[in-house]
């Protein structure tokens, strides 16, 4: 009896450790691209001031004092985006909030009529040529920055799944808020 119970346990060890090694290293490749695409924000970034399409102007140190802020990038064109918009729906809530930054993707009227094409209600910022996209140095869409008292948390370059957004967000309320 006892040889067939370390028998079961070296098995498992072994397809344990054949199973555990691949997800490390996809976990550590992952963690490894979004640290070389993630933004460089400069020092006052949280309390620029960002004027929304419905004609708001609001700080992310402001948005993210009591709750967490979500802040996406993303443009009309990118389908990796066309995934993120309706979780970033989901979650703009009384625990979290959300801000969206449309990245040259037309003008304002332009905007609000993709957005209520595809039945999007989110706050947004127009960014119609770029500019605070290349100011804070987004370079890939999507991007998602998770904001805590005005300071970034952390950031996702490319498409994230959904659970990687919400297991953020976890960490984000258990250590933060």
């Amino acid at each position: 009896m006892n040889n067939w119970y370390n028998v079961l346990i070296n098995r498992f060890k072994k397809v344990g450790l054949y199973l555990l090694l691949p997800l490390l290293s996809l976990i550590l490749i992952i963690r490894l691209v979004d640290g070389i695409r993630a933004p460089y924000l400069p020092a006052d970034f949280a309390s620029q001031s960002l004027h929304t399409i419905d004609g708001r102007d609001l700080t992310l140190a402001e948005l993210s004092e009591k709750k967490p802020l979500l802040v996406l990038f993303w443009d009309r064109w990118c389908a990796a985006c066309h995934d993120t918009i309706p979780l970033m729906i989901k979650l703009n809530d009384k625990r979290t909030n959300v801000l969206t930054v449309a990245s040259m993707s037309g003008d304002d009227i332009s905007v609000v009529r993709y957005l209520n094409g595809h039945h999007f209600n989110l706050p947004v910022v127009n960014d119609r040529n770029g500019s605070l996209a290349a100011h804070w140095k987004v370079t890939s869409k999507p991007t998602l920055l998770v904001v805590a008292k005005g300071e970034v948390v952390s950031t996702s370059s490319g498409w994230t799944s959904n659970t990687g957004v919400l297991l953020r967000l976890w960490w984000v309320r258990k250590w933060q808020y």
